[in-house]
């Protein structure tokens, strides 16, 4: 049988996508598959690296079965994953401590001693990143003095995309995305850095060899193809940052286009030819998936995440009642939030219940409801748990404009775009229209774009995006609801600016309790 197909695998904070891509473009198949996170401590958050492999299997076999493709006619595997958290393996590949993923913030000891003893400046200017223990280098020296037994053993410190691709054939490997979130890379010769790696005092032999996202790392091992219904030695691709492949799926591969992405996280992002630095560090320098660019991104506040979180605390009937009518609980979420005038009649989320990397970075920050009274009902919280998002989403895109990039269109994508009252949300917020695509899943998309350019289905990255991005729908903004909106988020930046020292006393409560 002639090959004619690909398979993309997003592997995300709360579970696996998928999706099963034709040459021409047309995507035969979705699938996903969940797990959870675990919260030992607060501020924690890991994974053990084995539920990734079991969706992964679990995904792959559904997509194939939903589309009635033989394995045979799959010719490559493109993949993405959730950046700034990692794995260490040892020199069998086993993992040997759970993944610190993305959203942990244990490292604020690691982060205090090394802002005492490093220069900040010169770290974003090498790194294009923030000193925040949001990113790995820190994370890395966490298991050093906590686990220093397992930071021995370890071969390599993998990031989760990297540790699937290794997992897949036995290669260490790792893209520049994902290798610019670590704070040991040089942003500009997009390589690692031996002054940052010294500065960490993380052995730069530790960490895989970065090459571009689209690059063959190799193939599929017989004992995994076998288990995955795949042929042995197909191509599988280095692999890219969950956020960069999204861009590349949304099309965000040229000038003006930002990519939104609703999901646990919301990265914001747009492209750029040559790398740009914020001077207020707001916006962070990353490279792209494409190997030929730089993406200007705020790596994600919590978004998605805070709204599973009201929905698992406070939602518990929409719960029940979606699934005894086979619904999507958020639906009816937002359903209920639909009849709430916008600025929620005063009421204010700060969306920081992990940390804070908008309006400033700030490890202590948490979140905040302020305004209510006794007049305010659920649904109220509802859409100012939407509401907090979109003035964090504009927080970035207001910063972009600043530094001189011409924004046009905001291009949503990630779970929560499925909302169109989100949608509307953030278009009447940041002044920008808001499209949505022909899925909301480009995460996955991206990563099998980059196995139809490995599997040579294609002949650049740019025909492979040209052929999958179809705009479905563009909201614009309401110049009344813009109106109304301007005084809210200029509330949510008094609130948030104004409890700095109120988050600070905070975490030394937090710190003399052992909390």
């Amino acid at each position: 049988m002639a090959v004619r197909c690909v398979i993309g695998c997003d592997i995300g904070s709360q579970g696996v996508k998928t999706v099963l891509l034709s040459a021409e473009g047309e995507i035969l198949a979705e699938a996903g598959a969940g797990y959870a996170v675990d919260y030992p401590r607060p501020a924690w958050a890991e994974q053990p690296a084995q539920r990734w492999i079991e969706a992964l299997e679990t995904s792959i076999a559904e997509v194939l079965q939903t589309a009635n493709v033989p394995g045979e006619a799959v010719a490559a595997i493109g993949l993405d994953g959730q950046v700034d958290g990692f794995v260490a393996v040892d020199a069998h590949g086993k993992p040997l401590y759970p993944a610190i993923i993305w959203m942990d913030r244990r490292a604020l000891p690691q982060y205090a001693r090394a802002a005492e003893t490093l220069d900040a400046d010169r770290i974003f200017r090498l790194s294009g990143l923030n000193l925040d223990p949001y990113h790995v280098a820190l994370k890395i020296r966490w298991l050093a003095e906590n686990e220093p037994r397992l930071y021995e053993a370890a071969r390599y410190f993998l990031l989760p995309c990297s540790y699937v691709a290794y997992w897949l054939t036995g290669e260490a490997a790792v893209d520049y995305s994902n290798a610019s979130s670590t704070l040991l890379m040089d942003i500009t010769r997009r390589a690692w850095s031996a002054e940052l790696c010294a500065g960490f005092d993380v052995p730069m032999e530790r960490m895989p060899p970065i090459r571009p996202a689209n690059a063959v790392i190799g193939g599929l091992r017989p004992q995994v193809a076998e288990r995955l219904g795949l042929r042995p030695h197909i191509a599988v691709t280095v692999g890219c940052g969950d956020e960069h492949a999204a861009c590349l799926g949304a099309g965000v591969i040229q000038p003006g286009l930002v990519c939104d992405i609703a999901g646990t996280a919301e990265p914001v992002a747009a492209a750029s030819s040559q790398p740009l630095f914020d001077a207020d560090k707001l916006v962070e320098t990353h490279a792209h998936a494409h190997p030929d660019l730089w993406l200007m991104e705020n790596p994600g506040f919590v978004s998605g995440g805070n709204y599973r979180w009201f929905r698992d605390q406070f939602s518990p009937q929409e719960v029940q009642q979606a699934a005894r009518a086979s619904l999507n609980p958020y639906d009816l979420l937002n359903q209920a939030a639909e009849g709430i005038p916008p600025g929620c009649e005063g009421l204010v989320m700060l969306p920081t219940l992990m940390g804070a990397v908008t309006p400033t970075w700030n490890a202590l920050a948490r979140g905040v409801f302020y305004g209510f009274s006794l007049s305010h009902r659920r649904e109220h919280f509802i859409r100012a748990v939407m509401e907090a998002s979109a003035y964090a989403l504009r927080d970035i895109t207001d910063q972009m404009q600043r530094m001189g990039l011409a924004l046009s269109e905001i291009r949503a994508v990630g779970g929560g775009a499925r909302s169109s009252l989100w949608r509307q949300i953030k278009a009447d917020v940041c002044g920008l229209p808001v499209t949505l695509l022909q899925t909301v899943e480009t995460t996955a998309l991206g990563a099998a774009l980059l196995g139809l350019h490995a599997g040579r289905l294609t002949a650049s990255l740019e025909e492979g995006v040209q052929a999958v991005t179809r705009i479905q729908e563009t909201r614009q903004p309401d110049p009344h609801n813009m109106r109304r909106y301007e005084e809210y988020y200029q509330l949510y930046r008094s609130l948030y600016f104004s409890l700095l020292p109120v988050f600070e006393h905070s975490a030394k409560i937090e710190a003399a309790a052992g909390g």
